[in-house]
């Protein structure tokens, strides 16, 4: 009763109004909120690293965040990337176009370089303009004496003064010291030059005043010189850029950070700093001290092998940092960085940093559990709307099931829906894209991202709703886009299958196919050829498929043909018109089936019946025998009574005969019998039932000849049930049979396939009736070879015999040739003996 008053209860249409905005409220400030966390925990600093505000960081300062700690990362991997370039670039704190670079020590900057090299040393400058300008080449085909002319007599060694053993970043860093280079010619042996060179014309020359091919005098030399050139301009052009850029973003009055590093070289110092109060001597402060007082800081001295900071960088990163400079950084370095975390004015990383982290960690926890309230309050609505949709109460009193937005086929409310989001989603993208224009900040961000997914949760809303009504009305693929497509192809199959004649299904698509085939091999030639391949290669397995089909459905047939009336073909395995062939021979088998069952239910009847009467019968009749009986032993002198009396006896005795034929006959035909299988010899088995038979033949004038092949012949049978069908046989022998005459009983063995071996024993009589009946017949119960039915039997007594022969799993066969009566029994021998002579007996 409960269930029943729920499944009745409605919503009124005005709640339900009420609840789908406060619904789409709710998804609206969810989307606003989790935008705004999302844009106020996370910023893109200046050179376009994003850093995210990190939860942990809630209980700590800005200063000791992981927030800032990864803004400082960041910045020292610029700030050691910018010293390297000023290394390469400035001379005493200003850039120095004329600085020489040795390209083959560059090259070689982070490797070994061999004592003695070949290289060409240009001024900084020549080398990015040469990188900007571009490179050009010549091909030149050079005889043996042109190319002697060309190149130089010698080649130009040169080997550094300090430290050259050492190689790697010393040697590039020696390379760089003033009147640290030995210039050498050497001899090298004659070699034929002949042939194409790709010579690089030559912009500028070395501060030697010197072209490449007056340094090398091998070819060989001459293009990895050339080589080392281009590379080394190239990433010079490339570092200068990188160069311009971080000294602009990381000078004094553009961040916060600062930084002063020293370098020592062969007691020359340099030094790299952003604090123009350092630029010009240090006047004996203690810089230690000086970085200190900025807030935070580190102090790094490799040769001293002391580190010192107040962050959260560790010696090892700083050393991975330094790591990828390895060129520019020796051991006799000193590292001052601070972070001036008193001045806010610079507007870099540090400064947006300290903004968001302020405007977002506060409300943190807050913000989150806000989110969380409306999430389970949207799904608390959302699923009571659902349970609700299809039971709305309308003013006029009706209850809603199906609205008329269901009427439109669901792919398309689908792709509406889908339309929608697509396009409230390119509105917030370009909201995205012009934030500044647009919203000025992150609130009016997150009130637009609010806004834009109210909208868009309405139109889910009423592709969702509409989804659930359509579910709980079953209307669902009624309404589909699908069920249209699949009735119309469903209805253009039949058209080209069945339902039209012969030329619309067959030649109508042979000339469709042969035209698409011309056409594409003519237009598209290979592409049209592989496209023809294809196509001939479906319409292969198409006709497979349909000739699998026959074959399935040919096989349907002969099992129905064998007797199998239960022949089920599984039609979605079927193609084209075969699926109606399939579907109309599981009619005609579903028919079959019923008709079967139907007759061996009127059988079971009939059996049934006829069992039932016979028992009652059985118990009036007993009481007649018994009266009968008691009247024969009364001494009745009256000749007439007598004569009723044994009128009486014998057909009292006949109606008991028949009864218990038709029980048995019944019981045979529904299967209530016990078989009990033995190996038996048929030979002996047939001599002993026509011993017992001999006084009955003797009594009709009957002379039974019997003649047996082999003395011993095993079958495997129900001894009681086998000379139940023996007996039958002579007796309707006995009653049908023309006295004076012969019967002759045969019994031989039979070879069959397999090795296997038949006993047919036949049973062969001349009828004193005349036989106009079919051999079939006779086997039909209550079928008697007399038509006048003037004799005493039953009708049953050979329909019972076959009825237990085919129990047995022997055949049972009646030939009729004129007045000739001929029964065959036969059995499967399980063994023989062919060492005994025939035998034969005669009555």
């Amino acid at each position: 009763m409960i269930k029943k008053l729920f499944r009745q209860k409605t919503m009124s249409w005005v709640s339900r109004y009420i609840l789908r905005i406060f619904l789409h409220t709710c998804i609206a400030i969810v989307v606003a909120l989790i935008f705004y966390i999302y844009k106020g925990s996370s910023f893109k600093g200046a050179d376009s690293h994003v850093y995210n505000l990190q939860n942990e960081d809630s209980e700590l300062s800005y200063s000791d965040s992981g927030l800032f700690n990864e803004i400082l990362k960041n910045n020292l991997r610029n700030v050691v990337e910018l010293s390297a370039y000023q290394s390469l670039f400035e001379t005493d704190g200003v850039y120095d176009g004329n600085k020489s670079i040795d390209v083959t020590a560059f090259i070689n900057r982070n490797s070994i370089l061999q004592s003695d090299y070949i290289t060409a040393v240009y001024p900084v400058s020549n080398l990015i303009k040469w990188s900007q300008n571009g490179f050009e080449y010549e091909d030149v085909n050079f005889t043996s004496s042109e190319s002697n002319n060309y190149l130089a007599t010698t080649t130009v060694y040169t080997h550094l003064l300090k430290n050259n053993v050492e190689g790697g970043m010393n040697a590039f860093l020696n390379s760089q010291l003033d009147n640290n280079t030995v210039r050498t010619n050497v001899k090298e042996a004659d070699k034929d030059g002949a042939g194409f060179h790709t010579v690089l014309v030559p912009r500028y020359k070395t501060i030697y005043d010197e072209n490449i091919e007056d340094i090398v005098s091998d070819w060989d030399e001459y293009n990895e010189l050339c080589a080392n050139i281009t590379e080394t301009a190239s990433t010079m052009a490339a570092c200068y850029d990188r160069y311009a850029e971080y000294s602009d973003k990381y000078g004094f009055y553009k961040t916060n950070l600062r930084y002063y590093i020293t370098r020592t070289i062969n007691a020359r110092t340099d030094v790299f700093t952003n604090v123009e109060s350092l630029k010009n001597g240090t006047n004996g402060l203690n810089l230690k001290d000086v970085f200190k007082s900025y807030g935070r800081y580190i102090y790094y001295c490799p040769y001293d092998i002391e580190y010192s900071t107040n962050t959260q960088i560790d010696e090892d990163t700083l050393r991975q940092l330094l790591g990828n400079f390895q060129y520019t950084y020796p051991d006799q370095m000193k590292f001052y960085f601070a972070v001036d975390v008193n001045k806010t004015a610079n507007v870099d990383d540090f400064k947006v940093g300290k903004e968001a982290f302020n405007r977002y960690m506060p409300y943190y926890r807050q913000l989150h559990m806000i989110i969380a309230f409306f999430v389970v309050v949207y799904l608390i609505v959302l699923v009571h709307l659902a349970i609700y949709e299809g039971r709305i109460e309308y003013p006029d009193g009706t209850v809603g099931g199906i609205e008329r937005i269901d009427m439109i086929p669901i792919e398309l409310v689908v792709i509406f829906t889908l339309a929608v989001f697509g396009i409230l989603f390119g509105l917030f993208q370009f909201s995205i894209n012009n934030y500044s224009s647009i919203s000025g900040n992150t609130l009016n961000m997150s009130i637009i991202a609010g806004g834009l997914a109210f909208c868009a949760d309405n139109a889910l809303a009423y592709a969702l709703y509409s989804i659930i009504r359509r579910t709980k009305a079953h209307y669902l693929y009624k309404t589909s886009l699908l069920k249209m497509m699949s009735e119309a192809v469903r209805g253009l199959f039949d058209k080209m299958t069945l339902k039209q004649n012969l030329f619309v299904r067959t030649v109508v698509p042979y000339m469709i196919s042969a035209v698409l085939t011309l056409y594409l091999v003519l237009r598209w030639s290979m592409v049209g050829i592989v496209i023809v391949v294809v196509f001939d290669v479906a319409i292969l397995i198409y006709i497979v498929n349909l000739n699998k089909d026959k074959f399935t459905i040919l096989d349907a047939l002969q099992r129905i043909g064998k007797g199998e009336i239960d022949v089920k073909i599984d039609t979605t395995k079927l193609h084209s018109a075969n699926v109606y062939i399939g579907e109309e021979l599981n009619n005609i088998s579903s028919s079959v089936e019923e008709a079967v069952n139907r007759s061996m239910r009127d059988e079971k009847l009939k059996a049934d019946l006829i069992t039932n009467v016979s028992h009652d019968i059985k118990t009036p009749l007993t009481s007649i025998i018994n009266y009968v009986d008691l009247l024969k032993r009364e001494n009745i002198d009256d000749p007439k009574i007598s004569e009723y009396i044994r009128v009486l006896d014998n057909k009292s005795q006949r109606l008991r005969q028949l009864t218990e034929d038709l029980v048995e006959a019944s019981k045979i035909s529904s299967g209530n019998i016990t078989l009990t299988f033995g190996e038996l010899n048929f030979a002996e088995f047939v001599n002993q039932i026509l011993g017992e038979f001999y006084e009955k033949f003797d009594s009709v004038n009957l002379y039974p000849i019997l003649k047996c092949e082999k003395y011993d012949v095993i079958i495997q049978a129900d001894a009681r049930q086998l000379y139940r069908v023996i007996e039958n046989l002579f007796n309707n022998v006995c009653k049908y049979a023309l006295p004076n005459t012969r019967v002759y009983m045969d019994l031989v063995v039979v070879d069959l396939e397999n090795d296997t071996h038949k006993a047919v024993f036949s049973v062969k009589n001349i009828s004193k009736n005349e036989l106009n009946i079919k051999a079939e017949e006779l086997t039909e119960r209550f079928i008697r070879g007399d038509i006048s039915r003037s004799t005493e039997g039953s009708g049953l007594g050979l329909s019972i015999a076959k009825s237990l022969t085919t129990a047995m799993g022997g055949e049972f066969e009646i030939v009729l040739d004129g007045d000739l009566f001929k029964a065959n029994v036969s059995f499967e021998t399980c063994k023989f003996s062919n060492g005994n002579p025939a035998s034969e007996r005669q009555g």
